[in-house]
Formats: structure tokens, sequence, C-alpha cells
């Protein structure tokens, strides 16, 4: 974002079922800090709004492009990424990916002519608006691990280009906790610490 484009409203999306979880805790910290800093933030608990992630057949013909009346469960989530500056997701890595509820917000909510479109000459283009992409992760593993399964290469290319840089978002971050199950208060102050550096740089 250029200087003039001022962060003034972020969406902070869970998508973890334990209320008192790590992941919970983290956004609980993530949007304090974001208030810290004079923006406003909109939470979206997927567990706790019981958002269903299964593709519908309403959804099926957005997807091909089939006039219908969008879910108002749908309209709901972009709605509330069309108010948003920043977005961030704080997650639990599931098998060396995203956990199903929030593959399946991604495959309902980020729907053709709205999050991408066809253009004339057949491209994909992207149709969002280049907001801030924070992706707040918490993993079993270290990171040698992840590079060791590949899955450092994979969320690269499966959603920080296969899924946002698909829609048009290009300014992406990653920040996983390693180890989180057995990380010391110490460990996750420092890691909540630095994520939060990394936002007043955003805002500069």
């Amino acid at each position: 974002m250029s200087a003039k484009d001022v962060i003034k409203n972020a969406l902070i999306v869970t998508a973890h079922p334990v209320e008192n979880s790590l992941s919970h805790s983290l956004a609980d910290r993530i949007a304090g800090q974001l208030r810290e800093q004079g923006m406003q933030v909109e939470r979206a608990d997927l567990h706790a709004e019981g958002f269903n992630p299964a593709m519908s057949r309403a959804d099926l013909d957005f997807y091909h492009g089939e006039p219908g009346a969008l879910p108002d469960d749908i309209l709901r989530e972009q709605q509330r990424v069309e108010r948003a500056d920043m977005l961030v997701f704080v997650f639990p890595v599931y098998w060396w990916s995203v956990p199903a509820l929030l593959k399946g917000w991604f495959d309902r909510v980020l729907t053709l002519n709205w999050a991408y479109k066809v253009a004339d000459d057949g491209r994909i283009v992207g149709n969002l608006r280049n907001v801030p992409v924070r992706l707040i992760a918490t993993g079993g593993s270290d990171l040698t691990g992840f590079d060791k399964h590949g899955y450092s290469t994979a969320i690269q290319t499966q959603i920080i280009e296969g899924v946002f840089g698909f829609c048009g978002l290009k300014n992406v971050t990653l920040d996983i906790l390693y180890q989180a199950d057995t990380a010391t208060p110490a460990q996750v102050e420092d890691f909540l610490q630095e994520i939060g550096r990394a936002s007043c740089r955003e805002r500069v």
C-alpha cells in the first residue's frame, strides 16, 4: 500500500474450534495491538458463527458463472472483506495446510466476478482491493520439519499465490509460531511483538 492508503479497518478471521486455544489467544492479542494503533477491528470467528465450509449448488452455480442470488452467509463475509483495509487470518496448521473450515471459506467466499474475473482474452485477473494480508499460523513442527516436508514452499504456492495472489492480493506475509504446542509464554510474547512491529511498519 502507498503512504496515502491509510489502514483504518482490520478484519481478523479465526478457524479454531476451541475458544481458549492459542489461535484465539493470538487473535485477541493481535486485535488489541491493532486497536492500540488506532484501527477498528472486526472479528470473524468461523466456528462460533457456524460458518458452513461445504460448497452448495448455489456456490457451484456462481463458480460456473451462472446468475443467481448470492447466499446470505457469503454476502456477509464479502461485505466484511470489502470493509477491511487489512486482512488477518489466524489458524493452526493441520496436515501441512489450513483447517478445512478456512479452506471452505476460501472456496465459498472468493467468488467469480467478485474476487477474480476472466478477462476478454481469457486471462484470470484478480479483482480484490490490494490490501495487506497477514497469515498467522501455529505449527507443531519446527522450521526444519516444515522445510524438510516442503510445506514452506507449499504454502507459498497453494495459499499465498494460489489463493490470495489469484485474487489480486500481492502484499501477503506469513508468520508461523513453530513448535506451538510447547512454546513458552516468553516465546509467544516474542512472536507477538514481532507481528506488532511488522504491523506498525505497514502503516508507515
